[in-house]
């Protein structure tokens, strides 16, 4: 990586040109397109970054695509949503968990242009449950849908509204939880994971632990509707006193249903620590700019939002944009300084490759191939729904190797051969083949017919940082001019198949050298990054 030039959280004043919109747009989104990159020609800075750090409209909610066009057992009808409807039965669980992975999934295939999608990754990441420890789908999608709720909103609200969440309750056996056997799962990771973190400055004490499990008993859901309730004779109703950490704050037991209210007195607790907002100011760096932090980092970028952060009450949207708006995020060292995660690199190859799949009304294919791309994501390490521990996904917060921990001999190969098989139209499911319209791909730059300006143009795209002139001219001669020296056998081929487009022959010859092109493109070490 370069050396880093600025690292102030004061407002980038730099220049606003393709090359810092394109490091702008792979951070918060997932890839960045051609269209992304036109969506913000004639925009300033200003208005780029207001454009991009908003909400986006609640999506649809996952439909019944696994019946053949029956209804379920529970009378769901195919292509209608199954989210309010009974448990069922083992069988139609977990044909609806797979109703939600496919749906998950599509949401960032067709992601709208906005940082949501992003964020909720970054807070399934943050406050990680596993689909199959706890296996409901409607749990799945009640959790789901609260990530996304609050992914841009209060800090406070978000972890009063995930403490309670019955995804979670099962998952860190929050419903387990009770005066008689008090069980500090949730406690522990509230204090380790979800709010101080592990730092030296996160000094709360086993006592601490013990003291907060107490607080949180009383909680639970029902497995049949999967509704939370709170059940005060399972209460701990005693006085809770904490460590000098928390300045030796007592939080009164109180009986019956007030007893709820203890919770949110806990949580209101930890949030008075200045290390909570830069334990999360943290993880944001960590997930969207770079993995090292650096004294220089923690102390005029790091301490600086944070500050923010709290002085906003904890109000996530005024932070992300001074977060995204900073001269330390625009830093030209981070271009293409971090490996993509398997979801970034599969999700950003299915947004520049446009591969052609069925229209949404054929629910059964649309759900089961949009599902394919889930499982590229999957056998590269990261299975949306389902992060490894509820530490997250060890890219994200593993040292001293982070983002590295994502490729390795199996991961690498597996990521070329999925682009292989997409380029050369060998992704089937359910008997439809998914095909990628190259020719169509390099209509959509300037001059295709100029093997110069259609390999810079390409290569601009699909990679997060520029290439160099020699590798450009190697793969010029060696796959459009199939070895030729002169730049006029692409362009009489390109030309000669415009003025006959049925010629089965010209095409399959544009096709071929386009589809190696692509492949030689996306399988340079380069297109690995983001």
């Amino acid at each position: 990586m370069k050396a880093i030039k600025s690292f102030s959280a004061e407002k980038y004043s730099g220049p606003w040109t393709n090359l810092e919109k394109k490091h702008f747009l792979n951070r918060v989104l997932f890839g960045c397109t051609q269209e992304d990159l036109q969506s913000l020609e004639n925009k300033t800075f200003e208005q780029s970054i207001e454009e991009l750090i908003q909400p986006s409209p609640a999506p649809s909610p996952p439909l019944n695509h696994y019946q053949n066009q029956e209804p379920d057992t529970t009378g769901v009808a195919y292509g209608q949503t199954w989210i309010n409807a009974p448990y069922g039965n083992g069988v139609i669980n977990a044909r609806r968990v797979a109703s939600l992975r496919s749906w998950w999934i599509q949401q960032l295939l067709f992601q709208k242009r906005t940082i949501h999608e992003k964020l909720i990754l970054f807070w399934h990441n943050h406050f990680a449950t596993q689909m199959e420890i706890y296996e409901v789908a409607k749990f799945a999608f009640d959790y789901q849908n609260l990530l996304r709720t609050h992914a841009m909103g209060n800090f406070r609200d978000f972890v009063k509204a995930i403490t309670l969440d019955p995804a979670m309750l099962e998952y860190l056996n929050g419903h387990r939880n009770t005066k008689e056997a008090p069980d500090e799962n949730y406690a522990r990771e509230l204090q380790e994971l979800f709010m101080l973190g592990k730092g030296e400055n996160s000094k709360y004490t086993e006592h601490d632990v013990r003291e907060a499990a107490r607080v949180l008993t009383g909680h639970k859901y029902s497995r049949l509707d999967g509704k939370y309730s709170f059940d005060a004779s399972r209460h701990d109703s005693g006085d809770k006193q904490f460590s000098d950490f928390f300045h030796n704050q007592t939080i009164t037991g109180k009986a019956g249903e007030e007893g709820a209210d203890e919770t949110d007195e806990l949580i209101e607790m930890i949030l008075q620590q200045p290390e909570v907002s830069k334990f999360i100011v943290r993880k944001l760096y960590r997930f969207f700019i770079y993995y090292e932090i650096t004294e220089a980092v923690e102390q005029d970028f790091i301490e600086p939002l944070a500050q923010l952060f709290r002085e906003q009450n904890y109000e996530f949207l005024p932070l992300l944009k001074a977060f995204f708006s900073s001269q330390h995020f625009h830093d030209p060292a981070f271009h293409g300084a971090v490996i993509a995660s398997p979801l970034d690199f599969v999700v950003k190859t299915f947004r520049h490759l446009k591969p052609e799949i069925p229209e949404e009304t054929d629910v059964f294919l649309y759900y089961s191939v949009c599902n394919v791309f889930m499982y590229f994501a999957g056998i590269t390490q990261q299975i949306i729904g389902d992060p490894p521990s509820v530490s997250g996904w060890p890219a994200y917060h593993q040292a001293p190797l982070y983002h590295q921990l994502w490729i390795n001999s199996d991961t690498y190969q597996k990521r070329n051969q999925g682009i292989l098989a997409l380029l050369f139209n060998e992704v089937k499911s359910e008997g439809y083949k998914v095909k990628v319209d190259v020719i169509h791909l390099a209509s959509k730059t300037t001059d295709p017919g100029e093997p110069n300006k259609l390999i810079n143009e390409l290569s601009n795209i699909l990679l997060p940082i520029t290439i160099d002139e020699a590798v450009k001219q190697k793969f010029k001669k060696d796959i459009l001019l199939s070895g030729q020296s002169n730049d006029y056998y692409w362009t009489q081929l390109w030309d000669n198949f415009q003025n006959k487009p049925d010629d089965e022959n010209l095409k399959n010859l544009v096709e071929q050298r386009l589809r190696m092109l692509m492949l030689y493109l996306t399988g340079l070490p380069e297109y690995q990054l983001i």
